[in-house]
């Protein structure tokens, strides 16, 4: 996987699903948007919203107008081959205003002087519109705001489509593909389009907790304090890759683009995030139990947990194919990479990168630097090449790298030229094979 029937008043249901949902992602031909909704703002609103959304009402559907610097506007509309059809409209739902039409804002459109009468169609606030929409008609009710500025470029791509006039209700639609008017027929590839909708439910796949250095199951092996884990799964993040932050204190923020991953509770420091993939370290909360809850969490909605087992050691080496296998992330003291092309000669002092050793002493903070304070595993390393002890040089934190990465200096014994499996030892646990040394 390394990469992958009772009756129910109306009310309640749509209830149920503003509480089931607080994130969705606007899917588009440009781009995806990540929307939070705000149910606690406007309840009413975000369960007419879903309700549409959840019916598949805005799949295939059109952004039909755009204002420069104020508004796009979609949700209508929805394509049947070339042609633009209305969509289907529920009853109008009250008005809610309570939040600013800011950018990034996303409001309900609606009739002039009729403050509840907004349906099916929604706008995105390009600008700071609340000297205009704030007091007009009730204000217009916002119900969710885009999340980040991935998001917000997207936006803006669409903003900057060239508008053409194709008559009321289309006399300022954004068309793309290359259209170029001069009342040219427009195909369903001219159309900027809202491909779908779909609420964020941050998922784990089965199986899909592993060591971020060997890739094996946690499920099987279990995970220790400071480990460095990869998750898999589904809505686990923004639309594009978002790398660690340094938050005041000077540790790894454990926020990273409004994902978090809590084990018991406790938050763990963010390395990267993407839709289908993470990485965190563990807390050294977990040291002492025999499991732990883990939940993703994407924009304040939490999917559902799963339990592994915890162990005080799970060494593994990070390897230069970042897949477990092959060449092991091995250095020289002068920083070059050791490699089947530069292979380390006997006598030669190397620095070793792993991590999964466990609680150490000193025992630093959570996602903290290290620095001139160097935090030792409790627990012994051992390193082993083709199966025979190697005494090492230094085992403990990687200065200015954050805390749980294993650095393991030692001397290169004398080895035949070639290829040699390298692994880690603490307690009862060695790191998986596969993982080699290459000497000359």
């Amino acid at each position: 996987m390394r990469h992958k029937h009772i009756a129910v008043p109306l009310v309640l249901l749509c209830f149920s699903a503003v509480l089931n949902a607080q994130t969705v992602r606007f899917h588009t031909n440009l781009g995806d948007i990540d929307v939070a909704l705000t149910p606690a703002v406007a309840p009413l609103t975000v369960a007419n919203f879903l309700s549409y959304a959840n019916k598949g009402t805005y799949t295939n559907t059109i952004f039909h107008r755009s204002v420069s610097g104020f508004i796009i506007q979609g949700g209508g509309f929805q394509l049947q081959g070339n042609s633009r059809v209305a969509s289907p409209q529920d009853p109008a739902v009250k008005n809610e205003f309570n939040v600013s039409n800011t950018r990034g804002t996303i409001a309900m459109a609606k009739l002039g002087n009729d403050p509840n009468s907004a349906t099916n169609q929604w706008f995105f606030n390009l600008g700071d519109n609340g000297a205009n929409l704030d007091g007009q008609n009730g204000g217009f009710t916002v119900f969710g705001k885009v999340t980040n500025n991935a998001g917000l470029a997207v936006m803006d791509k669409i903003s900057g489509q060239p508008v053409f006039n194709l008559g009321s209700p289309f006399d300022s639609i954004p068309l793309t593909g290359g259209y170029k008017g001069n009342n040219a027929p427009v195909v369903a590839a001219n159309y900027v389009t809202v491909i779908s909708i779909t609420q964020l439910v941050p998922t784990v796949l089965p199986g899909g907790v592993q060591s971020a250095a060997s890739f094996a199951s946690s499920s099987d092996s279990g995970i220790s304090p400071v480990e460095f884990l990869a998750l898999y799964g589904q809505n686990l993040g923004a639309s594009s890759l978002s790398t660690l932050t340094i938050d005041s204190n000077g540790a790894v923020s454990a926020n990273l683009t409004g994902t978090r991953v809590l084990f018991d509770g406790t938050p763990a420091p963010m390395v990267y995030t993407l839709p289908t993939q993470l990485s965190v370290v563990v807390p050294y909360s977990v040291a002492g139990k025999k499991t732990v809850k883990v939940v993703v969490e994407y924009q304040g909605f939490q999917g559902p947990a799963v339990e592994l087992p915890v162990a005080p050691s799970n060494p593994a080496i990070f390897t230069l194919t970042s897949n477990g296998t092959g060449d092991g992330a091995i250095i020289q003291l002068d920083g070059s990479v050791v490699s089947s092309t530069n292979p380390a000669s006997p006598g030669d002092i190397l620095e070793l990168f792993g991590e999964g050793q466990g609680v150490t002493a000193p025992q630093l903070a959570d996602g903290e630097l290290v620095g001139s304070t160097l935090p030792r595993p409790t627990s012994p390393i051992t390193l082993l090449i083709n199966g025979q002890v190697v005494p090492t040089l230094y085992t403990g934190g990687s200065p200015s790298l954050v805390n749980g990465v294993l650095q393991v200096n030692f001397k290169v014994p004398q080895l035949a030229p070639g290829t040699h499996q390298i692994q880690l030892q603490s307690g009862d646990r060695t790191s998986p094979t596969g993982v080699t040394l290459q000497t000359k």
